[in-house]
């Protein structure tokens, strides 16, 4: 209520009549309730109540939501909505509570939306986001040089230094690159009626104009000759058109055989006796070393049988020693049992301080036409014992057929 305060006495104006009325606040009082929230999608937004991936550009998807009632009634897809984690969507189809929403194809948007694939989850926030606006004016054209330098599809008259590809008659167009130089390129094929004239050889060319009948090409340092290949017999050429043939007649493979039988613990030969260093029969308890054993060798006999005709390499080389004194010595190379191929003349083999081991060696090649013809070696000693001691070898190689 307002109070009434009275004029001061002794004023030196007259008191007024009627009291004057001052109004004094009162306490403040207490703060009001708070308002209450709108209600979800009758206002501005709704949330999305099902998890959905972002589409293609272009591609549209199905959205469920809480409310639709908050979107304006006008055509589908005149008007966008923004979606939390997204970005902008066009609505174009409500159907309930299932709206369609378009990604915008490319350009559409000056922003683009999240990558397509990816997961929006449920509860993400919805909101309208308006309609489409006009379409902008068409932008001033271009203002590059007239003068400049133009390769054009077609020609072009507003431009006064252009190549255009379409008016090219014949030939092949080059060009500055920016590197200083280059080349015109593409991946189409050049029609085979465009190419004409002789390709040189600096170019990868033959620099021939005429096609080879029946011959090949044969550089002789300058240039590429037309040339048939000629035989020299046994072997025939035939040149054919599109065809080289060779001919000769039929050639057997041609089978190595080596073998080597070595001596390792010496061989005592007995005066007056011939004997075959090489053989377990003569030496039961003899001790060699063989390399490729298989090939026709027999240890029984000391002989070595030919697997195939042909001519045989026989290398011989005998280390001896004499028994006590000089041993007189003969070395037999024989050949089935009966024939002496090589026979050597009769040598001392000593024992003594001066001279101790005697070296034989002997080479000898031989045409075996059977293949039961064998060899074998054999060593005689009259006068006194003699060794065949270690590292003594016989061995045995196929030269020829």
């Amino acid at each position: 209520m307002p109070s009434q305060l009275v004029s001061s006495s002794g004023c030196c104006q007259p008191c007024d009549s009627e009291p004057v009325v001052v109004n004094i606040p009162g306490p403040q009082g207490a703060a009001g309730a708070n308002g209450t929230n709108g209600t979800n999608g009758i206002d501005s937004f709704t949330y999305t109540t099902a998890a959905f991936f972002v589409p293609a550009l272009g591609a549209s998807v199905v959205v469920a939501v809480d409310n639709t009632e908050f979107l304006p009634e006008s055509v589908a897809g005149q008007f966008f909505v923004s979606i939390q984690g997204l970005g902008y969507m066009q609505v174009t189809s409500v159907d309930g509570l299932l709206l369609t929403l378009q990604n915008p194809a490319p350009g559409v948007l000056g922003i683009a939306n999240a990558v397509p694939t990816t997961l929006i989850p449920p509860g993400s926030l919805i909101t309208l986001a308006g309609a489409i606006g006009p379409t902008g004016a068409a932008g001033v054209s271009g203002g590059a040089p007239v003068g400049a330098s133009y390769i054009c599809r077609t020609a072009d008259a507003t431009l006064t230094n252009e190549t255009a590809l379409d008016s090219l008659a014949a030939g092949y167009m080059k060009t500055a690159g920016s590197g200083g130089a280059g080349v015109v390129s593409t991946v189409a094929t050049v029609p085979v009626g465009d190419i004409s004239g002789t390709l040189p050889i600096a170019k990868g060319g033959t620099n021939l104009t005429t096609a080879p009948a029946n011959k090949i090409l044969v550089g002789d340092g300058a240039a590429y000759l037309q040339k048939e290949i000629v035989g020299t017999a046994p072997i025939v050429v035939t040149n054919s058109a599109g065809n080289i043939t060779l001919s000769a007649p039929s050639i057997v493979p041609f089978s190595y055989v080596t073998f080597t039988r070595r001596v390792i613990v010496s061989n005592l030969i007995v005066s007056g006796t011939t004997k075959n260093p090489y053989s377990l029969a003569d030496f039961p308890s003899g001790s060699w070393t063989s390399l490729d054993p298989s090939s026709g060798f027999t240890a029984a006999t000391g002989r070595f049988t030919v697997p195939y005709t042909g001519y045989y390499n026989i290398d011989l080389l005998l280390n001896l020693l004499g028994g006590g004194g000089t041993a007189q010595v003969i070395v037999f190379l024989r050949k089935n049992g009966i024939t002496n191929i090589f026979q050597s003349l009769q040598f001392n083999a000593t024992n003594s301080v001066t001279q101790s081991l005697t070296p034989v060696s002997v080479s000898y090649i031989d045409q075996a036409t059977a293949i039961t013809d064998y060899y074998e070696v054999l060593v005689q000693t009259t006068g006194h014992d003699v060794n065949v001691a270690s590292g003594s070898s016989f061995s045995v190689q196929r030269i020829q057929t």
